[in-house]
């Protein structure tokens, strides 16, 4: 029926003898149990080749006639296009009279309050008078149940052989993650403290200790127990915001007196014992981040009992979820993020969803990805993007936020998004929001969608394989041992707003796949967040990077905490991963670095100030929020060569030394830009296709450039190649190695590279 094959290099979806490349559709034909449901506009879609189409829908736990809505929606769009196929979206979240019912079930505070809580989804909405907790056992068993038997009736449709998937969805906009924080930071009060969580903690804890004794000595606690594991208190929960609040809150610094001294005392946040700065201290305090590994293992475990259940009644269905965000979400207590690799290793799920981060959309820039694409592969699962593309058909406060006011903006933007998913081999749904279908409602956009399908097939005839030369590097578990803010500017900034400007494609994983002899080699690695490696980690890292003398970039605390050495976190375990000698400095330190000579010499400009993000944050998820970068603590590298200083004290920020069979770049800076990653990139022997920080996406066989500014462009290629605008049908290039042509700020050209 339905499953995920190898398809010339690469996982695909394969259904009854045929691969399915994208794009797929969503469509919001149901509000408020009204079905709004246009017809001609899933025909049109269905004639530009959209086969598959996710149905919204819930069990008749939450609405008494959700499988009538979906017979509606399900025959409606069956008649308009006879060959499609459907993946049913199922919401599992209880009915208020369950909450009322199972409090201890739900999200509780220290205090033993559970407040109400608003849950918003594209088809259900309500106030909860709790939050249900997405790692309860007796949810997951009475949700399981009404997924048994919602499944169970759309089995017996008589078009359930167009039925060919399941996605189960929770929590807030039914993604996986907490609509209500389990801390409030007004109130002073933590959680959970609820019998759900509590289960769930002892559940983690006697999967990872095994034993009260080794628990105690992991925590240093003596009186703690696996049975009943005391929750860490309130001021240990300080590191996911609290310092970065401090940190960006310079009148804090000029109102104090020693900020008019010449030798000013360098501020100290309030901070909390448990934390060094912005990082978990965990050579005391291991408690706080068990806590908040609990808390994503809670919720990866309930997705994988839902997949199940689905597959266990039907194993020739397909199983996704929203699971696995590194981007637009909270890191540590949104609990949608940590359990990515459990999920891999269930082999019970099939793919992960998000949408692409909500910012730097406009024309001119590009959408960031959320998840660990490339992991994907290795573990046959695929990674689906939920492309909400705004378009000019949108109201005028959308239209104004995104920066989409003509057909010109949209077909730009559709091209750059389609772009991506060729280059990068992610598959994509179309997902318009707006009731009843609007936003691609439009015969010149039919138009592009089919010629996009014709291309898609065409490239899924090629080898998928990829070849870029350059791999991201993150962890997972790292996530929960350092704040929100630290997060966002080691990994998600670089992810939404520099990757793809570098001018050479990244493939992105999670550390643990270098192990993998599947894993190809690159010639340059970026390790964006990875203080947490264990001795065997640390191997495993360092002979991928000898077998080609390959370079790495460590930015910021990279290796600190080994979980199989006395301390856990101590600079020792920084020097002994990167090579070098590192100075740790306990103060709050600006970031702001300029290159030294020799940082010039390798392609740095000559006094400019480096990492500090100084982008416009335009269209933002939480435009407002301070933004300034600190470290604290800091490191000061010393090498063979000095490539950066930090302004404010002259002491080592980039450092480069060649140690063990690699090259070692440390970055004291948690913020990298394209421009400092292409310099080091061009020193690893990585071939730079541009110049210019237009958007680039690259594969064998297709590049996509999208222009950040209009004017003369050039692409460079490794070998003798002829380049054919897929769109234009124009050859730019014929068997040669540089291609020059204009483009208009916000256009996006598509070649075919043979």
């Amino acid at each position: 029926m339905a499953e995920i094959r190898n398809h010339n290099g690469r996982p695909a979806i394969y259904i009854d003898g045929k691969f399915y490349p994208p794009q797929m559709a969503t469509i919001r034909n149901l509000h408020e149990d009204t079905l709004y449901f246009d017809s001609d506009y899933h025909r049109a879609l269905g004639e530009a080749g959209v086969k598959i189409y996710f149905l919204i829908c819930d069990t008749p736990w939450i609405k008494p006639n959700a499988i009538e809505l979906f017979k509606k929606e399900a025959e409606a769009l069956l008649a308009a296009v006879p060959d499609a196929y459907i993946v049913a979206r199922i919401g599992l979240h209880p009915s208020n009279e369950w909450i009322e019912a199972h409090p201890e079930e739900c999200l509780t505070f220290s205090d033993g309050s559970s407040p109400e809580t608003r849950l918003v989804t594209e088809s259900y909405s309500t106030t909860m008078p709790h939050c249900y907790s997405l790692a309860s056992s007796v949810w997951r068993r009475d949700a399981g149940e009404a997924l048994r038997k919602t499944w169970e009736k759309l089995m017996a449709l008589p078009y359930a052989d167009r039925i060919i998937g399941c996605f189960p969805c929770a929590g807030g906009t039914s993604e996986w993650y907490y609509p209500r924080w389990p801390y409030d930071t007004e109130k002073k009060i933590a959680g959970d403290y609820s019998l759900a969580f509590r289960r769930n903690f002892t559940e983690y804890l006697t999967e990872k200790y095994g034993t009260d004794e080794a628990l105690r000595r992991a925590w240093g606690n003596p009186e703690a127990t696996l049975e009943n594991p005391p929750i860490p208190s309130w001021d240990k929960h300080y590191f996911i915001r609290g310092i970065d609040a401090d940190c960006a809150a310079p009148a804090k610094r000029l109102l104090a007196d020693d900020a008019w001294r010449a030798e000013a005392v360098p501020m100290s946040p309030n901070g909390s014992a448990a934390a060094i700065g912005s990082i978990v201290n965990l050579n005391e305090h291991a408690d706080i981040y068990d806590f908040y590994r609990a808390w994503h293992y809670g919720t990866a475990k309930s997705v994988i009992h839902f997949a199940k259940i689905i597959k266990d009644m039907t194993p020739d269905r397909l199983v996704g979820a929203f699971y696995g965000s590194l981007g637009c979400i909270s890191y540590v207590n949104g609990g949608s993020s940590g359990g990515t690799r459990m999920i891999f290793d269930s082999g019970l799920v099939d793919f992960l969803a998000a949408p692409g981060v909500y910012e730097n959309r406009a024309p001119g820039g590009f959408v960031g990805q959320r998840e660990v694409t490339d992991s994907f592969a290795l573990h046959n699962m695929i990674y689906i993007v939920e492309d909400d593309a705004r378009t000019h058909r949108e109201n005028e406060y959308m239209r104004n936020r995104y920066g989409m006011f003509d057909l010109t903006d949209s077909i730009n933007v559709m091209k750059r998004e389609f772009g991506r998913n060729l280059a990068e081999d992610t598959q994509s749904w179309w997902f318009d929001q707006l009731i009843g279908g609007n936003r691609y409602k439009q015969e010149e956009l039919y138009g592009l969608i089919r010629r996009q399908q014709e291309i898609a097939r065409e490239a899924y005839s090629l080898d998928r394989t990829k070849n870029s030369e350059i791999a991201l590097i993150v962890d997972e578990e790292s996530l929960q041992v350092t704040s929100q803010q630290s997060t966002e500017d080691m990994l998600e900034l670089f992810r939404n707003y520099e990757i793809s400007k570098i001018g050479a494609p990244v493939d992105i994983y999670y550390h643990n796949d270098m192990s993998d002899p599947r894993m190809p080699d690159y010639k340059l690695y970026i390790f964006a967040n990875t203080l947490i490696l264990s001795d065997s980690e640390r191997e495993v890292i360092k002979a991928k990077l000898r077998k080609n003398r390959a370079t790495a970039i460590w930015v910021y605390a990279s290796g600190l905490i080994n979980p199989d050495r006395r301390p856990l976190l101590d600079k020792s375990n920084v020097e002994q991963l990167v090579g070098m000698s590192i100075e740790l400095d306990e103060k709050l330190v600006p970031p702001r670095y300029r290159a030294t000579d020799e940082g010039v010499k390798l392609g740095l400009e000559y006094r400019k100030i480096y990492g500090v993000f100084d982008k416009a944050r335009a269209y933002c998820h939480n435009v407002g929020t301070p933004r300034e970068s600190y470290m604290y603590p800091a490191f000061y590298p010393t090498g063979e060569r000095t490539l950066a200083s930090l302004a404010v004290n002259g002491k080592p920020a980039v450092a480069i030394s060649n140690t063990d069979g690699y090259t070692s770049v440390f970055h004291a800076s948690k913020v990298l830009s394209a421009e400092f990653v292409r310099a080091i990139a061009r020193t690893a022997g990585v071939h730079v296709y541009s110049d210019e920080e237009d958007t680039l996406f690259v594969s064998k066989s297709y590049i996509t450039v999208h222009a950040a500014r209009g004017g003369k462009k050039r692409l460079y290629f490794p070998d003798s190649c002829t380049l054919t605008e897929v769109y234009e049908s124009k050859v730019y290039l014929k068997d040669g190695k540089c291609a020059e042509f204009d483009m208009y700020i916000g256009e996006t050209k598509t070649f075919r590279i043979e």
